[in-house]
């Protein structure tokens, strides 16, 4: 992949923990996310907080820059039932209920190929999957300063740094 992590705009020490985390432990994770079986290897053989903080961390980046759409076309879409357990974990169930809810909209199992989620999604805005009232309530948690995920996804990152796993 060609993602740059962390993103461009942050300096060596201004990485959030959350960042952080990804920067340590990510590389294998992005390296298998179009290989379910070799993905599933990977994530389930880390500490649950680390690959909490990896899937949330990955579907903030994704859907924050272009919503549930681009996340689920893209790569990182395998990560979603990681993330909605990271989101629960960190007790951010509202984050977790809007992923869950996205996942819904892609049939009843989740398909972890990205081309049966790219087929599903069909070219960008002709499947007519509409995810826009989910991307809006997302936008809308993370713009609300007391339901952001990032201090709660950072303060839970930083624990799994020093060791705290849950």
């Amino acid at each position: 992949m060609s993602d740059n992590f962390p993103p461009d705009h942050l300096s060596a020490r201004d990485i959030p923990p959350s960042a952080k985390v990804v920067e340590l432990w990510g590389a294998p994770v992005i390296d298998a996310l179009d290989q379910p079986s070799e993905y599933r290897r990977i994530i389930s053989a880390m500490p649950s907080a680390i690959s909490n903080v990896i899937c949330v961390e990955l579907l903030n980046w994704q859907v924050l820059n272009g919503g549930f759409r681009q996340y689920f076309w893209n790569s990182y879409g395998i990560t979603a039932q990681g993330a909605i357990q990271g989101f629960r974990a960190m007790g951010l169930e509202m984050h977790a209920e809007l992923t869950r809810q996205a996942c819904v909209l892609l049939g009843g199992r989740f398909p972890e190929e990205r081309s049966a989620r790219m087929e599903i999604l069909g070219e960008a805005g002709g499947s007519g999957i509409d995810f826009n009232a989910l991307d809006n309530a997302f936008y809308a948690l993370e713009e609300n300063e007391r339901e952001s995920s990032e201090a709660v996804l950072d303060a839970y990152a930083t624990a799994a740094l020093h060791g705290q796993w849950q």
